[in-house]
């Protein structure tokens, strides 16, 4: 008689962790004009998960400007290493870089950037556009980013039609329509009244709720105080992290924890 024993299952191999959205490690950036060396960056070391909402705040002069154009692949380190969602940027061409800022970054300026002769699903799809996305597929997209932010109403308007918080909203929109793994706000409340900017912040809030990974930079305290971590640059290095107050804590209560 033949005993057929159940053949135990190999145990799965765990899935990868994903890759942080930004990864920075000794991240410097000189800037050289003739005999003149400015060191803007000096040893930035920063991880940011996806998902996560930060506030990068600095005043002027710190280092902030330099680090947002790094963190959106406008500009390169000049030592260190910068990976985004995995990828190390200081190996890519121009072209790959220009790729990248207009398919995996949606930028939101002070300035909202939209172009007056356009309605505004027509300048939301522009990104869409230099990536050779159909049109029928670019206005359904673009639409789509528009009803997301709350514009639905809006789409055919032109920016001189709309009020300063909806032109910004507009602008939120065309830096969501490529499903970027990170959007970059850079002081994106400076030209809005104090009911905008409220209305504008809620929004960020709203867009972190669904997923999204935000990192806003600004030099305002209470604009910075509604993300979920704020993170201080002062002469070119990270002064403060409250993730690392918040580690520091969760690890005192632990310890307490233990010892009681």
């Amino acid at each position: 008689m033949t005993l057929w024993l159940p053949v135990r299952p190999e145990p799965a191999e765990p899935a990868p962790a994903a890759s942080p959205v930004i990864d920075l490690s000794e991240v410097g950036k000189t800037y050289r004009s003739g005999s003149l060396q400015v060191e803007a960056l000096r040893g930035v070391t920063l991880r940011i998960e996806a998902g996560e909402y930060v506030a990068i705040m600095g005043p002027s002069g710190s280092g902030k400007s330099t680090l947002m154009h790094i963190l959106g692949c406008l500009d390169v380190p000049t030592t260190g290493r910068y990976l985004l969602a995995g990828e190390d940027v200081g190996t890519l061409t121009e072209a790959a870089l220009a790729e990248i800022r207009n398919r995996r970054v949606g930028f939101v300026f002070q300035q909202f950037n939209l172009l007056p002769a356009l309605t505004a699903w027509r300048n939301v799809e522009l990104p869409l556009s230099y990536a050779g996305v159909g049109r029928d597929e670019r206005r359904r997209r673009a639409v789509a980013a528009l009803d997301r932010v709350g514009l639905g109403d809006r789409v055919e308007h032109r920016p001189g039609e709309l009020s300063g918080g909806q032109q910004q909203r507009v602008a939120v929109a065309r830096a969501l329509v490529a499903n970027p793994a990170l959007i970059l706000a850079d002081e994106p409340t400076g030209n809005l009244d104090s009911a905008a900017t409220t209305d504008m912040l809620a929004l960020f809030e709203q867009l972190h709720d669904q997923g999204a990974t935000v990192v806003l930079i600004t030099h305002e305290a209470e604009v910075a105080a509604r993300a979920g971590r704020v993170v201080r640059v002062r002469d070119g290095r990270i002064q403060s992290d409250s993730a690392d107050s918040a580690d520091s804590s969760d690890s005192s209560g632990s310890s307490a924890a233990a010892e009681r």
